[in-house]
């Protein structure tokens, strides 16, 4: 409940503190109606949007609401950032009985910066990058030198337009770094797992020389949509636990498995999604690791957030992959107060 107060909270601030500021400045001087109107109107027109999105009037799992929340953020984050520096500077103002405009200069800027940004993130949201990174332990034994490891996360089938092409994309720059092993760290779908229907091909051709493993993400699990029934939802689980082995990856619930290569062995060990809330933590690393006899191991859990709360107990587990923090997201992090 407060995590959902706060987010409405945030929601009315973001859409009519532009319109607040606004007002103000206009208060002693002749305002059209019109525009009066019109700068009230279009966030309480986005507002209702929202309502009917959040009331399931509009279907959740549609691209367009995507696109809609993109628009929100495109069109009242800059609007936050003109307003608050105008503010400032009329407080300023108010205070000097001069003209000051020294927050607008900096904050006009930054505002159309960010406008840009958003724009330009939308426009080229299908680009791959490959990042490469060496990673050094003395635990990894000699067999294994110059392992190549390729990760890939937070796929969310469900936000895709032309599937196909972008998967295809992907499949041709993972199979160029001709990789021993692939790494998917969750979130395959984005709310059920129909999404992942006919768009296996890619994933299978996807070429690894020891093995491809995977674990299940925040999303896999169903828990932004209202099911009919626990059975519904328990029924897409493993309809979205099919869909990973059907796109040729070794699952792994709560276990580990012993890749061997002259007489040497390291492990490779994944959870189910473990988080901060309102992330349930569906994984049991006790289990995973119980009985891993491997000095080495490569552990897989999609939430960053879970190596500090309980993975940094556990030595054995050596390097720690995880997903769920990606493009499109956006916390403000001051002292003790977080907010994403």
């Amino acid at each position: 409940m407060r995590f959902h107060f706060s987010l409405v909270v945030f929601i009315l601030f973001l859409a009519y503190f532009p319109a607040c500021v606004w007002q103000l400045q206009r208060c002693n001087k002749a305002t059209r109606t019109g525009l009066t109107v019109l700068v009230w109107a279009i966030p309480t027109l986005f507002l209702i949007g929202f309502g009917c999105i959040g009331f399931r009037w509009v279907n959740v799992e549609h691209i367009f609401m995507i696109w809609f929340v993109w628009l929100f953020f495109t069109l009242f984050i800059p609007g936050n950032i003109m307003a608050l520096f105008t503010a400032v500077d009329k407080l300023v103002e108010h205070w000097r009985k001069k003209t000051f405009i020294v927050c607008r200069c900096i904050g006009y800027p930054l505002a159309v910066l960010l406008f840009v940004g958003l724009i330009w993130g939308a426009v080229d949201r299908k680009q791959v990058s490959v990042h490469r990174v060496d990673i050094v332990s003395e635990a990894l034994p000699q067999a294994f030198n110059n392992l190549k490891i390729v990760q890939i996360s937070d796929v969310h089938l469900g936000n895709l337009d032309n599937a196909e092409l972008f998967l295809e994309q992907i499949k041709d720059k993972i199979n160029a770094e001709k990789p021993d092993l692939i790494m998917l760290t969750g979130d395959l779908v984005n709310f059920t797992s129909e999404e992942g229907i006919g768009l296996e091909d890619n994933f299978v051709a996807m070429e690894a020389s020891v093995g491809k493993f995977a674990v299940l993400g925040n999303h896999d699990y169903g828990d932004y949509l209202q099911w009919p029934t626990v059975e519904a939802k328990m029924e897409n689980l493993e309809k979205t636990k099919a869909l990973y082995c059907r796109c040729g990856f070794d699952l792994l619930l709560d276990e580990h498995r012993i890749i061997s290569k002259n007489s040497a062995r390291i492990g490779i060990v994944g959870v189910g999604n473990c988080g901060k809330a309102p992330f349930p933590c569906y994984g049991n690393l006790p289990t995973a690791v119980e009985n891993v006899p491997t000095n080495f191991n490569i552990f897989l859990s999609h939430d960053p957030t879970h190596w500090r709360s309980e993975i940094l107990h556990y030595p054995q587990l050596t390097l720690t992959l995880a997903g769920h923090t990606h493009a499109a997201q956006m916390g403000v992090d001051v002292g003790k107060w977080r907010f994403s």
